[in-house]
């Protein structure tokens, strides 16, 4: 399956924070309220679910779109527009992960730009221009949000920055809005470089924007820092860094390539699946090659992303052959 750059694009893009690609119009219950919402609230939707309400998303909720992410619309129902996503590479569609969103969080795509800046912080808050109000801005982007660069000030201009705090305070980006808007955030907050940049993304660095999620609670389909499911968290270590990977587990494993497993190194990534099944979890690999095991991952409902020995259940499902998508 090949995986499109940053620079695919597409006629829409999403326009808020975040969003829900669901199984269809429907799917969606009474607790789901403020994902659907004309504005939604990913922070409070997710802060709302308790474990039952989490795990009954399965069968309805694919995966999360952020802001300024490219969908293709297929069909229009009512106030829901059936999308495929192309940074979300899938076996379920060629043209990207399909499924349904609230068509009042889709907008006309952002012209593109010669640079773009990735926030690869967990949240930085999205300022509107001066002398606007901004009620059609989020209140915040959520990290590995991909959007393109209007302006810089101050020591941000000219500069190439990694997110990494070297701009200087003050410092600040002006990012293009799909529909027409547009704002500014913390240039400390974001990694800033060309669009569709292909440079090699190292094992190590990938598994550092993925050790930012420890304590984060599992959620199913998640692709955000409001929440994570295992192959979002790969997804969105690698999307943050430049890099478009497959979305799900299974199709992680067929686009990447394989060791064995006792010769993965810190940043490849282990596959789980039982007998005869397709695979059906993912993590990073953590520790040395040759060491015990560790994982790095977000194991299930109900728990946390974390980092951890690989357990006896674990063990009995890993397959024989790692993966390695960074360089």
């Amino acid at each position: 399956m090949p995986a499109p750059d940053l620079s695919v694009s597409a006629t829409s893009a999403v326009r808020v924070a975040a969003t829900v690609l669901w199984t269809g119009p429907d799917a969606h219950r009474e607790i789901d309220a403020p994902i659907v919402a004309a504005v939604p609230d990913p922070r409070a939707w997710a802060a709302g679910l308790d474990v039952p309400a989490r795990r009954d998303l399965d069968n309805r909720v694919l995966t999360q779109l952020l802001a300024g992410e490219p969908v293709d619309v297929l069909e229009e129902r009512g106030d829901w527009l059936r999308v495929v996503a192309p940074w979300q590479p899938s076996d379920l569609d060629p043209r990207g992960y399909p499924g349904w969103v609230p068509r009042a969080h889709v907008a006309p795509a952002a012209a593109p730009a010669r640079r773009e800046a990735a926030v690869t912080v967990e949240a930085v808050r999205l300022e509107p221009d001066p002398g606007r109000r901004g009620d059609d801005l989020p209140a915040e982007l959520t990290y590995a949000t991909i959007l393109p660069v209007l302006a810089e000030t101050g020591d941000a201009q000219h500069t190439e920055h990694t997110g990494s705090g070297e701009a200087a305070p003050g410092a600040r980006v002006r990012v293009a809005l799909p529909g027409g808007s547009s704002g500014w955030v913390d240039a400390r907050a974001c990694a800033v470089r060309p669009t569709g940049d292909g440079r090699p993304v190292r094992p190590e660095a990938v598994l550092a924007q993925a050790r930012r999620f420890v304590g984060l609670p599992y959620l199913w389909g998640g692709m955000s820092a409001f929440g994570l499911d295992c192959s979002g968290l790969v997804h969105i270590a690698f999307r943050a860094l430049g890099r478009i990977v497959p979305r799900d587990a299974h199709d992680q494993a067929e686009a990447a390539g394989r060791v064995p497993v006792g010769e993965a190194r810190p940043g490849d990534l282990y596959f789980f699946a039982r007998p005869e099944k397709s695979i059906h979890h993912v993590g990073f690999a953590a520790g040395q090659p040759g060491s015990d095991g560790v994982l790095l991952h977000a194991p299930g409902t109900g728990e946390q992303v974390r980092e951890e020995q690989l357990n006896a259940d674990r063990r009995a499902t890993l397959v024989d052959l790692a993966g390695r998508l960074a360089d």
